[in-house]
């Protein structure tokens, strides 16, 4: 992959910015993701069938809506379009798009070791799981190829295998992308950040009417998501800053990866939240769409 050049927000360059490293943080994305569908294709024919539904309290205290899933995966795509918008109209669109991938994909990997260490029963008697067989080779490859293309969306194709509850998927996407657009939006838009919250609500709490995961899958979903965003963004500014000795969380394995994805970036008070069209014809500076002036290390999540 090329190299490119980092604009200060003043003019000017900096930096070559290797985008090679943007795309191994989307492979590791795309790893994280096929990791969940091979490790939901392998416990499938272990989730517990003949249980019913673990006791909940908010299944307890209010009733099944099974059609609710539709108004979590409305909310759920429009907010993933939201922070991939966000992320392509950036004028460092190649740093916080390597930021944001790898952020997905430490949660989702997560969430794969969480499935694979624990199954428990379907949230719901109405819950169909197709039938359980021996997992060997070819019936995991074959359900994986068939629930690949779908991204875990039942608008797209009906949920027929089961047992990725733990940690719920529809969440971490949710937090994720909220966490984007808090992080990265210019100022004009954060009067958004209240609308956001609402809907991120919404959503989880139409998973739950639905019945689709657990109370505490989505409680774990906005840990996970939320904590694994907080301890990238908290050790890419010790790192800028040469304090990585004195962060805490750089004993977290997460800081291992953090010098290979920050090396070339820009540091906190350098980086400025800015929107740009990406300009198509060489040598033609991008057109600026919002600014943002304020630093970023003065961003709060």
């Amino acid at each position: 992959m090329g190299n490119d050049t980092e604009a200060l927000p003043g003019g000017g360059n900096l930096k070559s910015l290797d985008r090679s490293r943007t795309f191994v943080a989307l492979l590791c994305l795309i790893f994280g993701w096929i990791f969940n569908i091979i490790v939901l294709a392998w416990v499938h024919d272990r989730v517990p069938r003949n249980d019913g539904p673990l006791p909940d309290l908010f299944f307890s205290l209010f009733p099944e809506v099974p059609n609710s899933i539709r108004i979590t995966e409305f909310i759920m795509l429009f907010m993933v379009i939201n922070a991939v918008g966000i992320i392509y109209f950036h004028q460092h669109r190649w740093i916080v798009a390597r930021r944001v991938f790898f952020c997905v994909a430490a949660s989702y990997i997560f969430r794969a070791i969480c499935i694979c260490l624990l199954q428990v029963p379907v949230p719901s008697i109405n819950t169909y799981c197709a039938p359980q067989q021996v997992s060997s080779f070819s019936v995991v490859s074959e359900r994986v190829i068939s629930t690949f293309w779908s991204a875990g969306i039942e608008a797209l194709r009906p949920r027929v295998l089961c047992g990725d509850l733990i940690v719920s998927g529809h969440t971490i996407c949710l937090f994720t992308a909220l966490h984007t657009f808090k992080y990265y939006a210019p100022q004009k838009l954060r009067v958004l950040n209240t609308l956001y919250n609402i809907m991120a609500i919404i959503a989880i709490i139409s998973i739950l009417f639905a019945r689709k995961h657990y109370s505490i899958d989505v409680f774990l979903g906005y840990v996970v998501s939320t904590t694994i965003f907080r301890i990238y963004h908290s050790l890419m500014y010790s790192y800028h800053q040469n304090e990585m000795d004195k962060n805490l969380l750089s004993q977290n394995i997460i800081s291992i990866f953090i010098p290979y994805f920050e090396k070339d970036a820009l540091p906190p008070y350098l980086f400025v939240n800015m929107f740009h069209i990406p300009s198509l014809i060489k040598d033609r500076g991008p057109t600026k769409l919002c600014g943002y002036k304020k630093e970023f290390n003065n961003l709060n999540i």
